[in-house]
């Protein structure tokens, strides 16, 4: 709960930076506002999707052949963590923010043409 709502706030923070920025640029406009959310989540939105694909336990399998590959010791198991455990509940904090940017986006792009 406390991420969501830290994800929320910087989401938030963001929307708010952005249009002060876009407001001292002299460029306060609906289009602009909208490609400037768009730009702005879309690393979000990259982040969040990565890494829920690692913690869905896709690539799992093809970490543990490189590493039996390209292992020194042939014999010798390393430990070491997989690619589920690194992702696991992070992915909805970076798709929050990616959320709140993109929505704000489409709903600049849908007031800049009518």
């Amino acid at each position: 709960m406390k991420n969501k709502i830290l994800a929320v706030a910087i989401g938030s923070g963001l929307l708010v930076l952005i249009s002060l920025y876009s407001l001292t640029q002299g460029s306060l406009t609906s289009l602009n506002l909208s490609n400037r959310f768009f730009l702005v989540g879309l690393p979000f939105l990259i982040i969040g999707i990565l890494l829920w694909i690692f913690s869905s336990g896709f690539f799992d399998h093809f970490h543990y052949s490189m590493q039996q590959t390209f292992s020194r010791k042939k014999d010798a198991k390393t430990a070491s963590r997989s690619l589920t455990q690194v992702g696991t509940g992070r992915s909805t904090f970076w798709l929050i923010i990616a959320a709140i940017l993109i929505a704000a986006a489409v709903l600049c792009s849908i007031f800049a043409t009518i």
